[in-house]
C-alpha cells in the first residue's frame, strides 16, 4: 500500500542518495512510515501524505472508490441477506474472482507481460521468474501464485464477506450511518487502517515462527523476487489468518462500506503492494502510485518489517529494517538465532 511522502511525480527522482547495490531503485533511505509518528507532529507534512495517497489517483484512493461503489449501487447490503441464499452469496463470489483477476493480472499483464515500463521504479534487478521452476505448483510461479491466490484468497474474503453480509441484514451487528455519526464514518477509514497494520503484524510474527514458517508461511516466501499475484498467494490457513482482520466490524461500529474497504485493501492491496515496483509510469508520467518498498525488504531478508509502514509496529518492537547495511546485519543475525 501507499505511504509515499514524497512520490515521483513528471520523472522519477536520480538526483537524492545513490542507490543501493542490491537494489534496481529504491525510495530515500531510511524507509519511512506514515508520518501520523511524527514528532513534534507537522500538520503540513501529514495534510500532503493524506492528499496523496487517499485523495490523489493510488491504489488506496481507488480502494476506497471501489467500496463506495458496491456498498451504495452494486450490492448494498439489504434484507434479503438476512439469510443465506445461493444468488445474492453467488454475485459476492463472482465479484471478487473477477476484481483480484482484473487487478492483480493488469498489473502482472502491464509490468511483467508487455514490459510496460521495463526496469523503471522496480525494486528488484533480478528477473521476475519465466522460467521452468520445480518450486511451484504447475512449475512455474506465475500459474503457482494465481491458483493460490484464487482458490484461497478470493475465495476465503468471499466466505467472510457473505458472513458479514447476513451480519449487518440480520441486525447482529447495527449498521452505522453517515447521517448520524458523520465524524465516526469518515475516521473510520483510517482507523481501519491502523488496525490492519495491527492485526498483519501480529498474524505476520506468529507465521515466522520456525515451525509454523516452515508447514505455512513458506508457501507464500517462495516469492523472494515478488509480482502482483504473489500479494494474496497463501497457504489456506494463512489466507484465512490474513483475512480475519475484517472481522473487527463484529464489534466496531460501522456500515458495509468500511467492511469492503478493509477487504479490498487486505486483498487487492496485496496485489499493488507485491508489485515490485514503486508506481505505474506512462507517457512520461506517474499513472499510479503503489510504492511498498518497506514490504519488499521483507521479502529480502525475511526476518524483519513484519508489519507495514502505517504504523511503527517494527520500530517499537524491534524488527525494522530500514533499508541500511547496519540493519541488513541485525537482520541477518536475528534470522541465524531464529532458525539454528
Amino acid at each position: 500500500m501507499t505511504t509515499a511522502e514524497n512520490p515521483p511525480k513528471d520523472r522519477p527522482d536520480t538526483s537524492a542518495a545513490p542507490i543501493r547495490s542490491e537494489w534496481h531503485w529504491h525510495p530515500d533511505l531510511p524507509v519511512k512510515y506514515a508520518p501520523y509518528w511524527l514528532w513534534p507532529a507537522k500538520p503540513a507534512v501529514v495534510t500532503k501524505w493524506f492528499w496523496q495517497n487517499w485523495l490523489q489517483f493510488s491504489d488506496r484512493s481507488i480502494f476506497l472508490a471501489l467500496a463506495f461503489l458496491v456498498a451504495f449501487w452494486l450490492q448494498p447490503v439489504e434484507p434479503e441477506q438476512a439469510g443465506f441464499a445461493f444468488g445474492w452469496m453467488a454475485w459476492v463470489f463472482v465479484r471478487n474472482w473477477l476484481l483480484l483477476l482484473i487487478v492483480a493480472g493488469a498489473l502482472h499483464h502491464w509490468f511483467y507481460g508487455i514490459d510496460g515500463q521495463g526496469k523503471l521504479l522496480k525494486y528488484d534487478p533480478r528477473p521476475y521468474f519465466k522460467s521452468k521452476n520445480a518450486l511451484f505448483k504447475f512449475g512455474y510461479q506465475t500459474w503457482d501464485n494465481v491458483y493460490y491466490s484464487m482458490m484461497f484468497g478470493a475465495t476465503f474474503l468471499s466466505v467472510l464477506e457473505c458472513f458479514l453480509r447476513w451480519s449487518y441484514a440480520s441486525g447482529l451487528i447495527n449498521t452505522l450511518s453517515f447521517s448520524a455519526h458523520p465524524i465516526w464514518f469518515i475516521a473510520l477509514f483510517p482507523v481501519m487502517a491502523l488496525w490492519q497494520s495491527l492485526h498483519f503484524y501480529v498474524v505476520h510474527l506468529a507465521l515466522h515462527q520456525p515451525a509454523i514458517y516452515k508447514h505455512v508461511h513458506a508457501v507464500h516466501h517462495r516469492n523472494v523476487n515478488t509480482g502482483p499475484w504473489s500479494g494474496m498467494s497463501m497457504h489456506p490457513i494463512e489466507a484465512f489468518g490474513y483475512l480475519s482482520a475484517i472481522l473487527i466490524v463484529l464489534v466496531l461500529p460501522s456500515h458495509p462500506v468500511h467492511m469492503l474497504f478493509l477487504g479490498y485493501w487486505l486483498m487487492l492491496g496485496a496485489a499493488s503492494s507485491h508489485s515490485g515496483y514503486e508506481a505505474i509510469w506512462a507517457r512520461d508520467r506517474q499513472a499510479l502510485l503503489l510504492g511498498a518498498f518497506f514490504h519488499q525488504l521483507h521479502h529480502r531478508y525475511y526476518e524483519c518489517n513484519y508489519g507495514n509502514a502505517e504504523m511503527p509496529w517494527d520500530k517499537w518492537f524491534g524488527t525494522y529494517h530500514d533499508g541500511s547495511e547496519d540493519a541488513t546485519r541485525r537482520t541477518r543475525d536475528r534470522k541465524r538465532q531464529m532458525h539454528s
